[in-house]
C-alpha cells in the first residue's frame, strides 16, 4: 500500500480502498467519504506537491488493524485550493509531518477506514495565508 502512494498514482492507490472508504488526515477537520472525495483529495494534493511521499519507521498488525508509524513530507511546487477555495499560489516551502496511521481493512481487504493522527503540517492550509 505505501509503495503504491508513494507513486502518486491515484487510480492505483483507489483500487486499495471500498468504495464507502473514509479518509482522514491531520489537516482534515472531518474525514472524507467516498472514493470520488478521495480521489480529489488526493489528486490536489499531488499536483501541489508532487514530491509528496511517506516514509515507515514502523507498522504494527493486528487482524484486520494496521497501525503504521510514519513522516511525509513534500514541496508545494503546485497550486493549491484552501477549504474556502481560495487559490494558493505554490510557495515553494517543503514540509514534514510525523504521524501515526491507522488503517482498518474490510473483509476482502480493502481500506475500509484511513486515519492519520499528528500535527498539521498543513500541506493543504485551512485558510489563505496573511499577505
Amino acid at each position: 500500500m505505501i509503495a503504491v502512494v508513494n507513486t502518486r498514482n491515484v487510480d492505483k492507490v483507489l483500487e486499495q480502498y471500498a468504495d464507502d472508504a473514509t479518509y482522514q488526515v491531520p489537516n482534515l477537520e472531518t474525514p472524507l467519504t467516498g472514493k470520488a472525495a478521495i480521489r480529489s483529495y488526493l489528486t490536489e494534493s499531488f499536483v501541489a506537491f508532487p514530491d509528496w511521499k511517506m516514509e515507515i519507521s514502523k507498522i504494527f498488525v493486528q487482524g484486520n488493524d494496521v497501525i503504521v508509524v510514519d513522516s511525509v513530507s513534500g514541496t508545494q511546487t503546485g497550486p493549491l485550493s484552501a477549504i474556502d477555495g481560495t487559490a494558493i499560489t505554490p510557495t515553494n516551502k517543503k514540509f514534514v509531518q510525523e504521524q501515526m496511521t491507522r488503517v482498518v481493512l474490510d473483509q476482502h481487504g480493502k481500506v475500509q477506514s484511513l486515519r492519520s493522527y499528528g500535527n498539521a503540517a498543513n500541506p493543504r492550509p485551512l485558510t489563505a495565508p496573511s499577505r
